[in-house]
């Protein structure tokens, strides 16, 4: 009887983990890039599949200098970054720009070649 409540506990995880899903963010699912107390980047990580991307938010201030810089750098994931004023940087892994208002802002990894692989994404402000 143990043997069968644990099997049956074992395949509702299973359902439940198909259910929920892993790996990449629908693209309706924005993620909020999180800094550590004190410090002015901070880094997320990814897996892109074919299509996918994925979508990450974080709020600055208009004067502030962005740098986005999305790795491996042999791979072609790319990064845009979206503003309230429009979109600020196009189809980069790495870019260095001035922000110019105050808002929120998007940034969206992709793969142009529809790939799947593994990513970083460093996002400093300062």
């Amino acid at each position: 009887m143990k043997k069968k409540f644990i099997a049956s506990a074992v395949l509702a995880a299973a359902s439940a983990a198909t259910i929920l899903g892993t790996g990449s963010a629908a693209a309706d699912e924005t993620r909020q890039i999180h800094f550590a107390y004190g410090s002015d980047n901070g880094f997320v990580s990814g897996h892109l599949q074919g299509f996918d991307s994925d979508h990450y938010k974080l709020d600055a201030r208009g004067g502030q200098t962005m740098i986005v810089s999305a790795a491996p750098y042999w791979s072609d994931v790319v990064v845009t970054v979206k503003g309230p004023t429009g979109t600020l940087t196009s189809g980069q892994q790495w870019a260095k720009f001035t922000l110019p208002v105050n808002g929120s802002y998007e940034v969206v990894v992709t793969s142009p070649q529809h790939r799947t692989l593994d990513y970083g994404l460093g996002v400093k402000i300062n």
